[in-house]
């Protein structure tokens, strides 16, 4: 029921302010700062990252990075980052207020606390630190505190809005709803262009039973900022305790057709549906809401009952027994269950159904001491029971969005504390704003070989170099050189006519070379056969230049690579049937496991030469990053995880800045769920360029509120 507005101040990031250091540092500055004023926090991050590596001596860039990762919600870099420039400079207001920020984020309240207030001993007039000292002190539940430290910003700058909500929402929280009330108006009053105080104040309408008062208000905000879906989820609510249900779905249609993925909206009119009758389209609904939230069991419950009706027992008894086991204490789910049952014929299975309820129900007279009988019982697990006690005698029972109490299945729901937080937005630049919140496919980062073709990254990084591989570019024996890249260039109809081309050229001058020459020609035209997939004569090629030459390590790779294609490519035949996509399905992570034995040797057998081939590859090139990263992905191929972990963290003390590793052992590091390090792992991989790293750090990480103080 609190909004709480994170103020990171970044006035300097237009006015500089930083010692100047020489043009092109200077100039690389001033293109993130910009970059960071329009919400171009990757780009951002790249700048100063090169700053960093040419001046690292310099607190601000630290500190401009850090801002651009706290915006894609990688609080745990971000907090590395803020502490570096405050470890240069300790007298850097604008860090302490920032690191305040992400340690309230982080659930670390005493230590925010204690950033704000450091930072106010060396500037004791900063609005900014005593509005998010506010903030923190709501957090921790002393609102006492919280309305001083707001008053005190109103002191200091009387017109400051966001301190005058502030302060309604500590006041609110503290139960003094008409000095809220009295806030919010002020707000208004103070600027009636900002939709926040109108839903704000909506919302204390809404506690005090005023609904007329609280929908002109929702009415107001939705008028100032009509694209935002939970002022629309709100006003469903108030408009449902008015009884206008034909205005209550129309506001959920709204909401979904702004967020379609928005669960709660769906729920919402999956309910107001069963109430009126429409029992189809409230299973459709709820079926949208399981498969964008599949623990939701309230959710499921209510299908359950509602599939029972419509005579889709069989699905309704798998609803059901999933409720059971989640509800073992909850005597109506095993009543139904028990009908479910009868209707499938399952006689016995009814029978022991039913005497668990009986039971069940039983148990709770004794500790309730309230009679029951078996029409009760019934009242309790039907559709008769959805019309709840209105409390205070003028408000329809609700529940909260988080609440996980089975008996509420058929109430609508309200957002926690009303949504009364600000949302974030999502932008159109596939890496410009807030990339964390993008809807993508979470996979490991693939195993590295030698292209002739390496494909595109969004993000723009140097391609990786090699000594070896550059002097045998310098041989010129094509008018294209070799790359060591992860991901590889589709080939359409005219490049792959052109790649045919060069083969029959190149095995035209095989035939009339030798020695280092011919080695050079096969591992070129091995390269081209695996950029048209035709991996069984490449896999000759390096074949024919190791038995010439068992030395030739870039051979050697490239035939790993080569195998570990194939073995890809065979698993992908195998999975006729794809398997559901799980939550953290992380590419070979989740290796499909071989049906037959003779599947499960050969795969052995496999994965045994790939590694031999890498394993001689670091024999011959102990420092050659790329071999251990690869032997990484084989350990995780086959589920072994924590040997995957070691090769990649070898991979990385090889190469600083191999920004794959990171990912690909952070991701790891997640899935053995040692969150802390696996976030700081992709954290860096963010850092390195890999924007997909912030998505991983939203859904899976330490984010907002991922760490207590006492777990520091």
């Amino acid at each position: 029921m609190r909004r709480i507005f994170w103020l990171v101040v970044l006035i300097t990031i237009l006015t500089g302010g930083g010692a100047k250091a020489q043009i092109d540092t200077d100039r690389m500055s001033i293109i993130g700062r910009n970059a960071l004023y329009f919400e171009d926090y990757i780009l951002a991050i790249q700048y100063f990252n090169q700053i960093i590596t040419a001046k690292p001596f310099l607190s601000e860039p630290y500190y401009f990075r850090a801002v651009g990762k706290y915006n894609l919600d990688d609080l745990k870099g971000a907090e590395q980052d803020v502490d570096k420039a405050l470890e240069l400079n300790p007298y850097y207001v604008d860090a302490y207020n920032l690191r305040g920020i992400v340690r309230q984020k982080l659930g670390k309240s005493r230590d925010a606390i204690s950033d704000f207030n450091r930072g106010l001993n060396i500037d004791p007039g900063n609005i900014n630190l005593i509005v998010n000292l506010g903030n923190s002190y709501i957090t921790s539940k002393d609102y006492d505190k919280a309305i001083k430290a707001y008053t005190e910003a109103l002191k200091i700058s009387p017109t400051l809005v966001s301190a005058v909500l502030n302060r309604g929402h500590a006041k609110v929280a503290a139960k003094d709803t008409l000095g809220g009330l009295e806030d919010f108006t002020r707000a208004i009053s103070m600027n009636p262009y900002i939709p926040d105080g109108y839903s704000n104040r909506a919302v204390v309408y809404y506690l005090q039973g005023q609904f007329d008062k609280s929908l002109h208000d929702l009415d107001k905000a939705i008028e100032l900022r009509p694209e935002e879906a939970r002022f629309y989820l709100n006003r469903g609510i108030i408009r449902y305790q008015l009884d206008d249900l034909r205005g209550t779905v129309e506001d959920f249609d709204r909401v979904i057709e702004l967020e379609p993925r928005n669960a709660m909206a769906y729920s919402n009119r999956g309910i107001l549906r069963a109430q009126i009758g429409d029992t189809n389209r409230a299973v459709e609904d709820f079926s949208r809401v399981l498969a964008l939230n599949p623990a939701d069991l309230l959710t499921l419950y209510y299908r359950a009952l509602l599939l029972t009706e419509i005579g889709d027992f069989r699905q309704a008894l798998a609803d059901f027994n999933i409720i059971a086991a989640n509800y073992p204490d909850f005597a109506p789910v095993f009543f139904n269950r028990s009908h479910v049952k009868q209707m499938l014929g399952d006689t016995r299975g009814a029978e022991l159904d039913y005497g668990t309820a009986v039971k069940l129900e039983l148990a709770r007279r004794e500790q309730s001491d309230k009679p029951a009988d078996e029409s009760s019982l019934l009242a309790s697990s039907s559709r008769n029971s959805r019309e709840e006690a209105k409390s205070d005698n003028t408000r329809k029972a609700t529940r909260r969005e988080s609440d996980t109490d089975i008996r509420n299945y058929d109430k609508v729901a309200v957002l926690d504390d009303f949504g009364t937080e600000q949302q974030e937005e999502m932008g159109t630049n596939p890496l410009r704003g807030r990339i964390q919140n993008r809807n993508i496919i979470i996979d490991m980062e693939q195993v590295f070989g030698i292209t002739i073709f390496p494909g595109d990254t969004l993000v723009h990084r140097l391609r990786y170099f090699n000594i070896d591989l550059d002097a045998f570019n310098r041989q010129r024996l094509i008018n294209r050189s070799l790359q060591i890249a992860n991901v590889e260039k589709e080939v359409g109809r005219e490049l792959a006519a052109e790649i045919f081309t060069q083969i029959n050229t190149i095995s035209t001058q095989i035939d009339k070379v030798h020695g280092t020459e011919k080695e050079g020609l096969l591992i070129i035209r091995g390269a081209l056969y695996k950029s048209v997939l035709n991996l069984n004569n490449a896999l000759e090629d390096y074949n024919r230049v190791l038995d010439e030459n068992p030395h030739n390590y870039l051979a050697l790779f490239n035939r790993a690579y080569v195998r570990f294609k194939m073995v890809e490519l065979v698993r992908s035949v195998e999975a006729e049937i794809p398997e559901p996509q799980q939550p953290l399905r992380i590419g070979t992570l989740g290796a499909r496991t071989p049906t037959a034995a003779s599947d499960t040797e050969r795969r052995i057998l496999d994965y045994d030469l790939i590694s031999r081939d890498l394993e001689r590859v670091l024999e011959l090139n102990p420092n050659f990053a790329f071999a251990h990263f690869n032997l990484g992905m084989v350990q995780a191929s086959q589920r072994n995880f924590n040997e995957a972990v070691t090769h990649f963290s070898n991979a990385i003390e090889i190469m600083p800045n191999f920004a794959e590793a990171w990912f690909n052992r952070g991701l790891t590091r997640i899935f053995l769920e040692e969150d802390v390090a696996g976030t700081l792992d992709l954290s860096k991989a963010g850092e390195l360029g890999i924007f997909k790293a912030y998505n991983v750090i939203k859904r899976y990480g330490v984010g907002p509120s991922g760490m207590m103080d006492e777990e520091e």
